[in-house]
This record gives structure tokens, C-alpha cells and sequence, in this order.
């Protein structure tokens, strides 16, 4: 554990930083959406399953997933074109747009 003060000076001096937000600030969760929009939900959901019940350590699952996924920079693009995320309700969203930096 690191104390507050800790984890906000790492926070603020690291070069990118990364939030898990499927199913809190986002309502879809990400990996599922790419799976259904890549042919290969059930196999997907199935692992989604396995991992949040425990079954298997979190970087694995996303590993395995994604291997099954293999989704190509473009699929990804397409799919958040076509089928943009949602805000939870009571979230709002800086004007900084994703991937634009």
C-alpha cells in the first residue's frame, strides 16, 4: 500500500496513465463489445465469466481473450465509430478527447 500523498505524486509524474472505466464510467463493458463486434462473444463471455468468479488471474483472462479476439487496429477504430461508448449517468467528461493527444 501507498499513502495518498504517494500515490498522487506517482499519478502526476508518470508518462501515461490507465483506468479501468467498463461498467462505471462507461456503461458497456469494452472487452464484450469487441468480442460480440468481432464474431466471438460466447467464447469471450464464457472466459469474462470464469475470470470474475475468480477462476483465473485478471492478466490472464485479458490475454486470453484478446488472443481470441485478435482484433486489428481498424476492427477497434470501427467499432467505437459505429458504436460509440456511453456515459454512466452523472458522469461527465472533461473536453479532452480520446485518443487526440
Amino acid at each position: 500500500m501507498v499513502s495518498h500523498s504517494e500515490l498522487r505524486e506517482l499519478v502526476c509524474s508518470a508518462d501515461a496513465v490507465c483506468f479501468d472505466v467498463d461498467s462505471t464510467v462507461i456503461r458497456e463493458e469494452g472487452i464484450d463489445e469487441l468480442a460480440k463486434f468481432c464474431g466471438v462473444e460466447a467464447a469471450v463471455s464464457e472466459m469474462t465469466r470464469r475470470a470474475m468468479g475468480g477462476a483465473l488471474p485478471f492478466k490472464d483472462a485479458l490475454t486470453e481473450r484478446l488472443a481470441l479476439i485478435q482484433p486489428s487496429r481498424e476492427q477497434v477504430q470501427r467499432l467505437l465509430a459505429e458504436h460509440p461508448p456511453h456515459l454512466t449517468p452523472g458522469i461527465r467528461m472533461p473536453s479532452l478527447v480520446l485518443g487526440e493527444m
